[in-house]
């Protein structure tokens, strides 16, 4: 974990943490230690001792990746205890009726369909990001972009797609991919430039998933701005973006 609670019950980040006190988990209270290893696809952080009887079971990513997505909303949001019936769990982002988790780490069909009825038995809505770079191929078109403008079918292969999604995903919960591509630009300043764009998923099977193509890029800034992180008023907001996008080019909404 990234958020932990000092001995006055302060929450802290472990960007903020002094090796010297002692932390202990917001869930269940008991004492943690920090991890320090610090890697790509591991971000010092917080952990529980080996013996741990922490009721929150789940899986959690402690990527770079991860860590960099949470630390871009207020602490307060950031890896909120919610309960129910109960049972407790900490969610990645919890901002106004809406959880947000981000993962870059495989995850199990049965404990993303856990998580999802476990948020959604609570009220809020869920709303996924998944660390898809590197891992999204076009097989479809001639010339395999990953630009989703470009692209004819609205259609990639993602090959987590087989682990994670191979039982059916639950209402109110919506999916983003984020990866980095270059992109078809008319400013020839941005030529050949990489860039993080974010695509919303309509359907995923095992082999294959659709996504809502729409007619300028969404890109984290535009994300952001739907849950007030992003104050640039110039910026449109993901769903402005997908609202205001033409019917014709996908011929349907997504939810």
């Amino acid at each position: 974990m990234f958020i932990a609670i000092d001995k006055d019950n302060n929450r802290v980040g472990i960007e903020n943490a002094d090796k010297t006190k002692e932390y202990f988990c917001p869930v269940c209270g008991e004492k943690l230690s920090i991890r320090a290893k610090e890697s790509i696809a591991v971000k010092t952080h917080f952990t529980h001792t080996r013996n741990s009887k922490c009721v929150d079971d789940w899986n959690h990513d402690m990527s770079e990746w991860h860590f960099n997505w949470q630390r871009r909303f207020p602490t307060e949001c950031r890896e909120v205890v919610i309960e129910h019936n109960g049972i407790k769990h900490r969610a990645d982002i919890c901002i106004g009726n809406t959880i947000i988790e981000f993962q870059h780490s495989p995850l199990s069909s049965e404990e993303f369909k856990k998580r999802n009825e476990f948020y959604t038995n609570c009220g809020y809505k869920v709303v996924w990001v998944f660390d898809a770079d590197e891992k999204i191929k076009n097989p479809y078109d001639e010339d395999n972009t990953l630009d989703p403008v470009k692209n004819r079918f609205n259609e990639f292969i993602w090959k987590r797609a087989k682990e994670t999604f191979s039982k059916p995903i639950q209402n109110n919960v919506g999916i983003y991919l984020e990866y980095k591509t270059m992109l078809t630009l008319q400013d020839k300043r941005y030529e050949n430039m990489i860039f993080n764009i974010m695509i919303p998923i309509t359907q995923i099977t095992p082999k294959s998933f659709k996504f809502f193509k729409t007619h300028v890029y969404i890109q984290p800034n535009n994300f952001l701005k739907d849950y007030g992180i992003c104050s640039d008023e110039e910026t449109m907001s993901a769903t402005q973006i997908i609202q205001q996008t033409p019917r014709s080019l996908n011929g349907y909404k997504i939810q």
